[in-house]
């Protein structure tokens, strides 16, 4: 009956063996922080800004022409005796370059996400790759990326950011400016303070 017990007690231990064994590895990186120490990085961003002015220029120009109409209108409404199918035409004109601005700003902002898309998913691509070669590597079943701030708690011991860097080739530079080298949001103001 003894001997009974302990086989029973053996085979139950056993069957736990297996999932032990195959324990998951899991890794966690900064993973925007490695995509953001590219080179590849700095030229992607000088890029974006230089394509942000681009799209900025053609608000700015659309602004101007809205003031333009404005000031038509008040010289117009100050006059001694104002032409009110004058004025008419200049506040549609007005109303017609604000629709413009709105829509334009849209059009704009849709281009710019296009743009950023564009110039970063190649850089995030060859990281991921080498994210996937280094879990490979080092028997990680799972990476994952702590830069969006959901990960509550990760060992320091299997982060692998600097194996990354070290595979791509990126030294650590002094922080001096955090947000140096990073695209900037569209800024806001403009027409009518939108």
């Amino acid at each position: 009956m003894k001997n009974s017990i302990v086989i029973i007690a053996l085979l139950c231990f056993s069957a736990f063996l297996p999932s032990v064994s195959k324990a998951q590895q899991v890794a966690h990186i900064n993973y925007m922080d490695v995509v953001q120490m590219m080179p590849e990085y700095a030229k992607a961003s000088a890029a974006y800004e230089i394509y942000k002015q681009s799209q900025e220029d053609v608000l700015a120009e659309l602004q101007m022409r809205y003031e333009g109409y404005q000031k038509s209108l008040e010289k117009e409404s100050s006059a001694p005796v104002p032409n009110q199918t004058r004025i008419k035409i200049i506040s549609q004109k007005m109303q017609i370059t604000l629709e413009e601005y709105q829509q334009k700003q849209v059009e704009i902002q849709d281009s710019l996400n296009a743009k950023m898309y564009e110039l970063v998913d190649p850089i995030k691509k060859r990281v991921a790759d080498v994210v996937a070669e280094v879990a490979k590597e080092k028997g990680y079943t799972h990476v994952i990326d702590n830069s969006s701030g959901t990960l509550i708690y990760a060992d320091p011991a299997h982060d692998i950011t600097e194996i990354v860097k070290a595979k791509l080739g990126i030294k650590d530079k002094p922080t001096s400016n955090s947000a140096a080298g990073k695209p900037k949001p569209i800024g806001t103001g403009g027409i009518g303070g939108k």
